[in-house]
């Protein structure tokens, strides 16, 4: 076990509908450290949103947060990789001139800032679980940031929403300096170029240094095709949006809120007796 890496999607994998981690989740991964295994997370969240999970699982090395951006410790509190986004008045206006409601959130300094506030921002810091500061838009023209999300209701958990798919184009015939991917079906991430979770799984697999270390991925959603791809064993949960299962190595019978990742590690431990 001490050259098997687990890394897991957080949001729609390995918690359940209620934004938790089940006991069994919990029992299963406990268990799987403790016979060597490596674990650890991949997800578009930022540090201080997942840090009640890491303590909860005892997390010791790296995780992939931000959708890939950075490369985060939580034993030293510091990114031992990180990209960038700069976004010009041009971009701006174009993510700016929609006429539906929305929540654009901007992350910058380990920090989630908003320009104005609705109830998408609010049901947003519940879920979670952090409080975006209000910015000014002259505050992030032309500056690092680590990522835009771009939020609307969500209407089908399999559809992108027209609105959203609209976005993405513009920026993508736009040419500007930034990757897209969706993390929910409601949910448009803005990254800087180059950022994935699979290209930052392949800096984490090189911050290891381990021989022969076997990787198995675990996700739900189209911005973890990368990191299937990049893992040895590329696994989606039932609950998985169909463009990640075609990818996918394996698909499990079970959901996210029916343990996946625990069934996932018991059949790892008892391959392994």
């Amino acid at each position: 076990m001490d050259r098997t890496l687990i890394i897991s999607d957080l949001d729609g994998t390995l918690l359940n509908n209620e934004s938790e981690i089940s006991k069994n989740n919990e029992k299963w991964i406990k268990r799987f450290k403790s016979n060597g295994g490596l674990f650890t997370l991949a997800t578009g969240r930022m540090e201080e949103s997942i840090l009640p999970y890491i303590k909860k699982l005892e997390i010791d090395i790296p995780v992939i947060v931000y959708n890939g951006a950075m490369v985060y410790c939580p034993t030293t509190k510091k990114a031992l990789y990180e990209k960038q986004l700069y976004v010009s008045q041009s971009m701006w206006k174009e993510l700016l001139k929609n006429n539906f409601e929305m929540g654009i959130f901007i992350y910058k300094d380990g920090k989630p800032f908003v320009l104005e506030r609705n109830s998408i921002v609010d049901d947003f810091e519940v879920k979670e679980k952090v409080n975006c500061e209000q910015g000014k838009l002259d505050d992030f023209v032309d500056v690092p940031i680590t990522k835009i999300l771009a939020i609307m209701r969500e209407e089908s958990r399999h559809e992108d929403l027209p609105e959203l798919k609209a976005m993405e184009k513009k920026l993508i015939e736009g040419k500007f300096e930034c990757d897209t991917v969706f993390s929910e079906s409601n949910y448009l991430e803005i990254l800087p170029k180059g950022s994935s979770k699979g290209m930052a799984l392949n800096e984490l697999v090189s911050y290891l240094n381990i021989k022969d270390l076997q990787i198995i991925a675990l996700g739900d959603n189209l911005n973890d095709i990368s990191l299937l791809k990049a893992a040895d064993i590329g696994v989606a949960v039932q609950n998985a949006r169909h463009g990640l299962k075609e990818v996918a190595d394996k698909i499990v019978e079970q959901s996210n809120d029916e343990d996946a990742v625990a069934y996932v590690i018991q059949e790892i431990l008892e391959n392994e007796e």
